[in-house]
């Protein structure tokens, strides 16, 4: 970029960062990251932070948490962004809404596109839950880069926090498993499911 364009992103940054709360640090972060991973211009990458905390905050969820989530997450954002970013703002949201990390969700993500061991591991969770789960729908949205929706189709159908809490140990383990998480972050999108 030419040096003209840098000192107007620079003092776009320094906006931005005051408007949202973040160090300009963070947000000279988010910005190259949407800029130069996302292919966005300034005002691109200026308007998708500013609706992104939009959106956290319509939701309830600090806006200053998400994005700096998103600041953090350069590579969750290289894998999954399509259309100008949005997919990820509101997968970065949704996240936090369940108190979890975009890179968490990213992670579940990437875990349905590992097809032999997800499916594997889909049917042993299963059979020890007594349940049926199908999460081929999750997969798609997941290989199309909709990590919230595939991530609401999965909290659609593990259960409510009171049949997560039925479980036995094996079969939260199991069930944690089934979409590579930690029994810990299992419980979060379970305890989330009534906010989604």
């Amino acid at each position: 970029i030419t040096l003209k364009e840098s000192k107007d992103i620079a003092g776009t940054v320094l906006d931005t960062a005051v408007a949202t709360g973040l160090s300009t640090d963070e947000a000279t972060k988010l910005f190259g990251t949407f800029m130069q991973i996302g292919n966005l211009t300034s005002d691109q990458a200026e308007n998708l932070i500013e609706s992104t905390a939009q959106l956290a905050a319509q939701k309830g969820v600090a806006p200053k948490a998400v994005l700096q989530d998103m600041a953090a997450s350069a590579e969750e954002i290289a894998s999954f962004t399509k259309d100008g970013g949005e997919n990820i703002a509101e997968a970065a949201v949704q996240a936090r809404q369940m108190g979890l990390s975009l890179s968490t969700t990213a992670k579940i993500a990437e875990g349905l596109l590992d097809f032999e061991s997800s499916i594997t591991n889909e049917i042993e969770a299963s059979v020890l839950i007594g349940r049926q789960l199908n999460f081929q729908r999750a997969r798609q949205l997941a290989l199309e880069g909709d990590i919230a929706g595939a991530t609401k189709n999965i909290v659609d159908q593990v259960g409510s926090e009171a049949e997560f809490n039925k479980l036995n140990l094996i079969q939260r383990q199991s069930l944690a498993k089934s979409i590579g998480v930690s029994v810990s972050e299992m419980a979060k999108l379970v305890a989330a499911t009534d906010k989604l």
